[in-house]
Formats: C-alpha cells, sequence, structure tokens
C-alpha cells in the first residue's frame, strides 16, 4: 500500500548540489568586456554555497531569521483526515515523497494535527498541496514589523552605480523552525502524519 511505502524512501547524499557558476551567463553581450565578466564570475564563484543548482528543492537554512509561533496557554488542535480520491492518492504520495526526501517534512508525533487540501493545477493533472491552517492561524499571537517604505529604499540607491536583481528559490523553506513551531506545523493526511522542518505557507505571520 501506498501507505506503508513511505516508510522505505531512499537516502538522499547530496541535497544541495552547487550550481554550476562556470556555465552561468554573465555580462551583457555588446555592453560587458571579458575582465568585467569573469570579476563578477569571481563574486559568484565565492559565494557559490547560496546559490542552488537545478532541480534542487531544498535551499540553505537562512541565517539570523527563525519561524516560532506564539499560541500562549492554547491547547492543541487536531483535525481529521480528510478523503482522498482514489485517482490522486499516488500523486499526493510523490508530493510527501519528494518532501520527505529533501528534508522538508517529517514524521509527526505531534498532538497537533491541520487537514491537507488539494487543489488541481491549470495543467487539469497536477495537484498542489495545501494546509487547512484556519483552527490554528485563530490561536497564533499577530506579530508586527515594521516593513520598509518603497520610497525610501529608493532614496538608498540615488548614489549607486550598480544594480542586480536575485530570484530567490523557495524562500519560505529557506527559514528553519523552532520545535515548538514544527509541532504546531503538523499536518495529517490517509498516508500519515507530518510536521515541517522548514517554514510553509499558510500559517499565521509566515
Amino acid at each position: 500500500m501506498l501507505k506503508n511505502q513511505l516508510a522505505y524512501l531512499p537516502d538522499l547524499s547530496d541535497l544541495r548540489p552547487e550550481a554550476n557558476i562556470d556555465d552561468a551567463i554573465v555580462g551583457e553581450p555588446g555592453e560587458s568586456d571579458p575582465e568585467e565578466e569573469e570579476r563578477l564570475r569571481a563574486v559568484l564563484r565565492k559565494h557559490r554555497m547560496i546559490f542552488l543548482g537545478e532541480g534542487n528543492a531544498l535551499p540553505p537554512p537562512a541565517l539570523g531569521v527563525v519561524c516560532d509561533l506564539d499560541i500562549g496557554d492554547e491547547k492543541p488542535t487536531s483535525m481529521r483526515s480528510r478523503r482522498i480520491p482514489a485517482d490522486l492518492l499516488s500523486k499526493v504520495y510523490e508530493l510527501l515523497k519528494r518532501l520527505l526526501e529533501t528534508g522538508l517534512i517529517e514524521y509527526s508525533n505531534s498532538e497537533w494535527a491541520s487537514a491537507i487540501v488539494l487543489v488541481m493545477k491549470k495543467n487539469g493533472t497536477d495537484v498542489r498541496l495545501c494546509i487547512d491552517y484556519r483552527l490554528v492561524n485563530q490561536l497564533i499571537k499577530l506579530m508586527n514589523y515594521p516593513l520598509p517604505l518603497i520610497d525610501e529604499l529608493m532614496s538608498n540607491f540615488a548614489a549607486t552605480m550598480w544594480f542586480m536583481t536575485l530570484d530567490m528559490a523557495s524562500g519560505f523553506w529557506a527559514v528553519p523552525m523552532t520545535a515548538r513551531a514544527q509541532l504546531i506545523s503538523a499536518f495529517i493526511c490517509p498516508l500519515g502524519h507530518f510536521q515541517w522542518k522548514r517554514m510553509p505557507f499558510g500559517l499565521k505571520n509566515a
């Protein structure tokens, strides 16, 4: 059965393959010269550990930030597992298998349990795994953080000569979680009871 197969996942020795910096396209054709491009490539090599190789789902943990969930003295909430149509069960299995392989989730004995919800993607074939955290979010205390204003950020660029943009891979999954936050994040489905090791979508303050 699929439920039992989850206990026999292959071990992956390399979960964070480094990006091949030498194959990266740097510079602007007709604008940058070989010396400038090599200088940029040298910077990329120096910081190669923050770049992910193709096909990798688990980014290195973010430094100086951690996800914690304050629920005060509230008691755990537990939802029942919701039925998954037979034709979608194998897709859920593959999603959970990948999350386990990459170390994003682990098996859980938590008193908390939120049910999963499946959402069909636009192609009508693949599914997106969502978690119903509505009960949990009602108990989590809201955090307030003073976000900077865009106009103020732009004014800081006034004397800057060079600009660059970076696409952050799996930004949510780069944030580690405290032990209590992992327990609160636990979710349940017909294939088992799991909890997140990195911050998931859907939780209040995430």
